[in-house]
């Protein structure tokens, strides 16, 4: 056999055995990614089962929740009140909401700094909560807004726990380093059918109410 032909015979076994060496590498590769991801598979199913029903509920329930108020998050919010409005429709029922807004808000923001504003959101959500019966419905809006949804309810009713959520604001401290800072807050009230019919624009109106009690000075509920 010439120079060349011997030469091309050994290059010839040397590629084969670095391609049966690339195939084998990439074999065990993948044969370990596979391993990795049905260990973690594995792990995961572990970790379910050793999780309780109730610790389930929990993390559910966390998931819904507004993580500085512990009220509802708005997208929540915003379901909860699509269902009710469905559920007045069917029955002939009314509904109302509240929307709260400290008054001056993002001035105390400006000069207390960010934290303050959800001081005085947590502050607001549990006079709120206090405020309300069980079967009312409490959530964050967006703008550091707070919002209330009462069921079968008229407005009136929804009025008389606005005013009692404004004169609690007002005599409670906000937080531990600023005791001494009081603020205001001002609260629009709409109901179904009476202002809208769906929630988006029952929601824009009672925004615009809102705005009416505070451009009116603050420290006020408004009803149209």
């Amino acid at each position: 056999m010439s120079d060349r032909g011997e030469r091309d015979e050994r290059e010839g076994w040397s590629y084969t055995r670095e391609n049966k060496f690339t195939q084998m590498v990439e074999k065990t590769k993948d044969e370990r990614q596979k391993f990795t991801k049905e260990k973690q598979q594995r792990d995961l199913n572990r970790s379910r089962d050793n999780i309780s029903d109730e610790t389930l509920e929990e993390y559910e329930k966390v998931s819904l929740l507004d993580k500085s108020t512990g009220i509802f998050n708005f997208k929540t919010y915003i379901r909860k009140l699509e269902y009710e409005l469905k559920r007045a429709k069917r029955y002939k029922r009314p509904v109302s909401i509240l929307i709260v807004e400290v008054d001056d808000v993002e001035t105390y923001g400006r000069q207390y700094g960010s934290m303050i504003v959800e001081d005085m959101l947590r502050t607001t959500a549990k006079i709120i909560k206090k405020a309300i019966r069980d079967v009312d419905i409490p959530g964050r809006c967006k703008d550091n807004r707070l919002a209330v949804i009462f069921p079968e309810t008229y407005s009136s009713r929804a009025v008389v726990v606005g005013e009692r959520i404004r004169e609690r604001l007002k005599s409670m401290p906000i937080s531990d380093e600023l005791k001494s800072l009081r603020v205001t807050c001002s609260v629009g009230v709409v109901s179904f059918p009476t202002h809208a019919r769906d929630e988006l624009d029952l929601m824009n109106k009672a925004i615009e109410f809102l705005d009416v009690a505070k451009a009116e000075g603050g420290d006020r509920v408004y009803n149209g």
